[in-house]
């Protein structure tokens, strides 16, 4: 919706100030401890050659900024962003997150495309981006299970565990949101064009960066601490001992939030961050159920009826041998003893069912 002042000239108020110091780079990388000392976004905006001195700009940093606010039109940029479906919300609007409110370095304003929805808990689900088929699988089940009843996933958009984790929520008929590391007018990475769509439906997608910034490798840890603000706890599924994820983690605990983490096979990259997590203090978890246990979150619990039972006889007996292990074709045929044409009908309803997935390289896995 575009704000008016009274005589019908499109204003955003302090938003279009905020918009505006996004917009200058002199600005952007301390802009809200400058807006503070400044007193207010408009009067950073309106800073003075002497002003602007006094906050530690050199002259060639002043002339700079000078230029590039002459040549910016904030009513247009506004519009830019109108004609996007693209708002911008600030730490004084009603619907600022209440938890990233409470959180030390939140940010002043950001943008955000969608609604984000009132809701009685938020959990982030992070990690790798070349997560395993089973790490994968293990994100959208507790998303699933997390968003069925009630809760909020956020993650970041990212190949592997995150974007498992916002399908895991769509799936389930949940709420999902995304903090993205570059512009609302970008989609990155390309192949989760849809998937945003969808999250934008459902609830929102959000980023600190004005249009058109790329997804450069510096953005990702002022997003992830965005991730953390937002949500009760942070859950870590596959993650190198350097990682994004694990910066998300250290945000959650400075910030006072429960952290969780998958434990891992020992000898795996993508287990190292987790398990080292869980050495440092962090709740190990197998389940949603485990997430909500040390959440104490009233009112909410898990529907604990038996999956299994909405199997008939054969679909069961098959899906317990198939284990929990990912298997090919050729492998599943020779551990099962049932011909060929029976294992493509099972394992094609199995699929059907959400009892098994296939990944891209053929390899069948339970993942309930």
């Amino acid at each position: 919706m575009r704000l008016e002042r009274h005589d019908g000239v499109p204003d955003g108020g302090d938003k279009k100030y905020w918009l505006g110091i996004k917009l200058v780079p002199a600005f952007r990388n301390r802009q809200y401890t400058l807006a503070e000392k400044a007193g207010g976004p408009r009067a950073l905006w309106e800073s003075d050659h002497i002003a602007l001195s006094g906050l530690g700009f050199t002259d060639k940093d002043v002339a700079e900024t000078a230029a590039l606010r002459a040549a910016i039109d904030l009513d247009e940029e506004l519009e830019k962003l109108s004609v996007r479906g693209i708002s911008i919300m600030t730490d004084e609007d009603e619907g600022f997150p209440q938890l990233l409110l409470d959180a030390p370095w939140h940010p002043k304003a950001f943008f955000i495309k969608g609604t984000l929805p009132a809701c009685d808990a938020s959990i982030a689900i992070v990690g790798s981006r070349h997560a395993t088929l089973q790490g994968k699988a293990f994100a959208m089940e507790l998303a699933s299970a997390l968003a069925a009843v009630g809760v909020m996933v956020v993650s970041g958009g990212a190949r592997g565990i995150d974007t498992a984790a916002h399908t895991g929520a769509l799936e389930a008929g949940g709420l999902t949101a995304a903090v993205l590391g570059c512009g609302l007018d970008l989609v990155y990475p390309p192949e989760n064009r849809n998937l945003f769509a969808q999250i934008e439906e459902r609830a929102a997608l959000i980023s600190e960066y004005p249009l058109g910034t790329q997804p450069f490798p510096r953005n990702f840890p002022a997003r992830n601490r965005i991730v953390a603000g937002m949500c009760n706890g942070v859950i870590v599924v596959e993650a190198a001992l350097k990682s994004g994820a694990l910066i998300t983690a250290d945000f959650a605990l400075e910030y006072g939030r429960d952290v969780f983490a998958a434990p891992g096979y020992s000898k795996s990259p993508m287990s190292k961050g987790a398990n080292a997590l869980i050495k440092q203090g962090a709740h190990l978890i197998e389940s949603a159920q485990d997430v909500l246990d040390v959440l104490s979150l009233t009112g909410i619990t898990l529907d604990q009826g038996e999956p299994l039972e909405r199997l008939s006889g054969p679909e069961k007996d098959f899906l317990i041998q198939l284990g929990w292990e990912p298997k090919r074709f050729d492998e599943v045929t020779r551990n099962i003893p049932v011909d060929t044409a029976t294992a493509s009908v099972l394992l094609l309803t199995l699929e059907i069912s959400g009892f098994v997935r296939r990944d891209i390289d053929g390899c069948y896995l339970r993942i309930k």
